[in-house]
């Protein structure tokens, strides 16, 4: 690890006193690759908890746990093994919250027994222990916390729902037992997921939403399901490959494939072709991208319709110089 980890700062500029034993820990349990680089964050961060250490000790335990998070994110921001360390590092602000995400259920029974109060527990950003397991993905977790009076309804301060953290860990069983255990799939929970590209959460959502699919659309921009699932074909929050089962997903729930939003009176193929990465980041060399670009002409998309400045998506490809797209529009009129 020596050779490609810069060395980690505290937020006030000092060198962190613990660093090299945080390192040391997680050489142990990761010798070679990080495929569970998250899981072993999660272990040593409960493990090495400072709440854990007498009061005497507690200074040195704090700079270790310290030192853990900032050993994570060297290894997180290193590694090019492939897997998804791209998100938001696990947060870890209790005891409670780590074991519940890890699924150590031990350690959970005990300290709900023993604080039955922490299954409601909010950390510093607002973030309680049911949104930790519905991440983590271990169901005997968050039956435990419900056991002992977590809300399942809960809501972080941004509105994010216990839902999302299940279908934004891509955990289809964790969202059907949640609404098993009363979670109503929202409007916010089918947007986030669809636009992330988490198709096995997506899934199960759309199955359980009390309204229409097809019908559902964004507050402000009046966008549909679809319409943000080619969106996020785009932005790529993760592979190609899954974003374009989020679009594969919404038209077979019906979504209309040329509903507009109103403000430029654009349809989601209009707005895919005009997307400047294709350029950019030559999504005309990518199969998932043009598969899209084909499925929605298959479902009917019109690549003659103009937008408000009267433009079509055909239209939009020529003046875009995406000979491939255009080509591929061109068999559809």
């Amino acid at each position: 690890m020596d050779g490609t980890i810069a060395v980690c700062r505290s937020q006030g500029g000092l060198p962190l006193p613990q660093l090299d034993k945080a390192r040391d820990l997680f050489a142990l349990h990761l010798p070679c690759e990080l495929p569970e680089l998250r899981r072993v964050y999660l272990r040593l961060a409960l493990q090495y908890h400072p709440d854990k250490r007498p009061e005497a000790e507690r200074t040195a335990a704090t700079q270790l746990f310290q030192a853990i998070a900032a050993v994570y994110e060297e290894l997180r921001q290193a590694d090019t093994s492939g897997g998804d360390f791209g998100a938001p590092a696990p947060r870890v602000k209790s005891r409670v919250a780590a074991a519940a995400e890890l699924g150590d259920l031990e350690e959970l029974r005990r300290l709900l027994e023993e604080l039955p109060s922490r299954a409601n527990e909010e950390d510093d950003l607002g973030i309680v222990p049911l949104m930790f397991a519905a991440a983590g993905g271990c169901i005997a977790a968050a039956d435990m916390l419900l056991e002992f009076g977590a809300d399942v309804h809960a809501r972080n301060p941004i509105g994010w729902s216990v839902l999302v953290y299940a279908a934004l860990a891509n955990n289809a069983a964790m969202v059907h037992f949640l609404v098993e255990r009363g979670a109503k799939v929202s409007d916010n929970d089918l947007i986030l997921t669809a636009f992330t590209g988490n198709p096995a959460g997506l899934q199960p959502l759309c199955k359980h939403y009390s309204g229409s699919v097809g019908d559902m659309r964004t507050d402000q921009s009046k966008k549909s399901l679809l319409y943000l699932a080619v969106e996020g074909m785009c932005f790529l929050k993760h592979s190609a490959e899954q974003h374009a089962a989020c679009v594969d997903i919404c038209l077979k729930h019906g979504v209309p494939v040329d509903a507009r939003e109103p403000k430029h009176g654009r349809t989601c193929l209009q707005d895919y072709v005009a997307d400047v990465r294709w350029k950019t980041r030559a999504f005309e060399n990518s199969r998932a991208h043009m598969e899209v670009l084909e499925q929605l002409c298959m479902y009917g998309a019109n690549v003659t319709a103009e937008d408000n400045a009267g433009q079509s998506a055909l239209s939009i490809a020529s003046d875009m110089g995406l000979d491939r797209v255009r080509q591929a529009l061109f068999a559809y009129t």
